[in-house]
Order: C-alpha cells, then sequence, then structure tokens
C-alpha cells in the first residue's frame, strides 16, 4: 500500500549546513525539507542568494520544501512595535516561500501572558493574524497556525478557537501532536487534538515525548506518547496528502533547554541534531512499514549517519 501523505524534515534538526540536511534528507527516501535556520541564521535573515542558491540544492537533490517556518508572532500580544516587526517579516518569509514554491508559512498566537487570559486575548490574536491575509491572498501562500505550550493557543481545541474567530480559508492549522505532551491543558494528542483541529488542517509536524517524574523527555517518533499508530491509520484512511515533517526535538547525548524549545534555531540548536534525526527518522520507517505504508528498505543506519 503505497501512503498518500509525503514525508520530510526541518533541515535544522539535522545539521545548519544544508548540504548535510540534504543529503540525509536523500538517505532516507524523503520527499522534502522544511527550513527554520541556516547557518546560523533564522531563514529570514537570508539573503537573497542563500535563498536561491538553497532553492537549487532542493532542485538538484528533488526535494520539495514543505513550508519556512519562522518565528512568526512569537512575540508580546500586547507590544505594537513587536508586532510590526513580525508583519514586516511576514512579508520577507512570503518571498522566501514564493522564491522555493513553499505552499506555507509556519506562524503562532503570540507569548501567552497570565495576566491576559486565553478567551480574552482571542480577539486581538484575530485582528493581527486577519492583517496577513492580503499578502497570503496576493503570494498564493497558506499560513499555518501551530499550537505551542508557550503561546496562547497551547493546544489544538484553542487553535480551533482562534482559527474560527480568524475564519479566513488563507489561516488553516498545523497539527503537532507532540506538542500536546507540553500543553499545560493536557489535550490528548490523539484523538483528542486531533480531531478539535482536522476540519482546518493543512500540514503536520511529527515529534514525540514522555512524562518523567523529572519532566518531559523527547524521544523518537513512534516511542513516546503520542498514539502515532493511530494517527497514522487516519490520516491514510481520510486520504491526507499534504506532508510530514519530522521536527525531531531530543538529542540523545544531551537534552534540549527549555529556551531552546522555545526558541528553535541556530548552531547550539542543531548540536547533535544529526544522530537524533537518524534515530528518529529510521523509527517512524519502521513504524509506516509495520503499518504497511512504506515499502522501500531503509538505506542508511544510525551509525553510517552518526559517522557523516
Amino acid at each position: 500500500m503505497k501512503r498518500r501523505f509525503r514525508l520530510g524534515i526541518i533541515t535544522d534538526e539535522v545539521s545548519q549546513r544544508m548540504d548535510e540536511a540534504v543529503s540525509f534528507a536523500g538517505r532516507y527516501g524523503l520527499d522534502a525539507i522544511e527550513l527554520r535556520s541556516v547557518n546560523g541564521k533564522g531563514i529570514h535573515q537570508l539573503s537573497d542568494e542563500e535563498i536561491d542558491a538553497i532553492g537549487r540544492l532542493a532542485l538538484e537533490h528533488g526535494l520539495a520544501v514543505s513550508g519556512i517556518a519562522g518565528p512568526l508572532f512569537k512575540c508580546e500580544l500586547n507590544a505594537p512595535e513587536q508586532i510590526e516587526e513580525h508583519l514586516a517579516m511576514a512579508e520577507r518569509l512570503a518571498d522566501i516561500a514564493v522564491k522555493l514554491g513553499a505552499p506555507l508559512l509556519r506562524g503562532f498566537t503570540f507569548w501567552a501572558s497570565p495576566e491576559l487570559p486565553f478567551a480574552d486575548a482571542v480577539p486581538a490574536i484575530a485582528e493581527h493574524l486577519r492583517k496577513l491575509i492580503p499578502l497570503l491572498e496576493r503570494s498564493g501562500i497558506v499560513l499555518a497556525l501551530e499550537y505551542d505550550p508557550s503561546t496562547y493557543a497551547s493546544n489544538a481545541a484553542k487553535t480551533a478557537a482562534v482559527l474560527e474567530a480568524v475564519d479566513s480559508p488563507w489561516i488553516q492549522a498545523l497539527y503537532d501532536p507532540g506538542n500536546n505532551i507540553w500543553d499545560p491543558d493536557g489535550e490528548v494528542p490523539y484523538p483528542a487534538g486531533y480531531e478539535a483541529i482536522r476540519e482546518r488542517l493543512c500540514h503536520v509536524h511529527l515529534k514525540d515525548a514522555v512524562r518523567t517524574p523529572d519532566g518531559i523527555e523527547a524521544v523518537a517518533v513512534g516511542t513516546g506518547e503520542v498514539d502515532y499508530r493511530g494517527l497514522l491509520r487516519r490520516l491514510d484512511r481520510e486520504g491526507y496528502n499534504g506532508f510530514l515533517i519530522i521536527e525531531t526535538h531530543y538529542r540523545m547525548k544531551s537534552q534540549l533547554t527549555e529556551e531552546q524549545l522555545k526558541r528553535p534555531a541556530g548552531n547550539a540548536f542543531s548540536e547533535g541534531g544529526l544522530e537524533a534525526s537518524a534515530h528518529c527518522t529510521e523509527h517512524l520507517l519502521h513504524l509506516l512499514r509495520e503499518l504497511g505504508m512504506e515499502e522501500a528498505e531503509l538505506s542508511a543506519r544510525i551509525g553510517d549517519s552518526s559517522e557523516q
């Protein structure tokens, strides 16, 4: 059985070097790459020449660019200057997406503040998100709104509430069931999170984690608390044909800090990522093979990847 959805990885989960990231994608037969930080810089900080080079590299390796994963609206809701900076960032991110043929930008719902409850914040969040609609229409790009435990929409149900308030086909949902493990509200990743968001789903990130007495620990996809067997069967059954993008978010010999999880980017973030991403990708491919959704044999082992 051939799966409908396409697989990819966020490149800085592997390396800050694009040649290493695209080589990794090729070894594992991935279909796409997603861009967040490259050469120690956020994707929106790269020059046109650097973006063009990325485009050529992706084309040479037969890889689609699934999305531009900038930190859009990871800022304060009550800070007009920050919001203006992010609106300007959105223009740059959209320009990059058009250059690279990426169908979407990733965005968030502002840093959560205990001084303003979620329900009271929704109207302002929706107002600022709607400011992006003319840009999205003009560029032909969808904004994939991701929930994150540090933002107002910390889970899928809250994301659905924001999307209902925005009410635009240009702003849809990014489903990341792994983020649910960190959700302060304790939303169950699947099926609860999926059910809340499925009608507006446009993109999926894959990560996994477990709760321990010492805190939450990231693990390889399919080895943690997310019911990926159930989710992958459901996505296949319902004909999802978009991207599933690996966002490794763990390291085998260290642990990412809370700040790195909150603002993932740069050289320190990527350290140890190649080995961990190989481990994570192999687990995912084994799981897909177990479910009858992946036929090709793995072309690399963790040891091979870690020696690169």
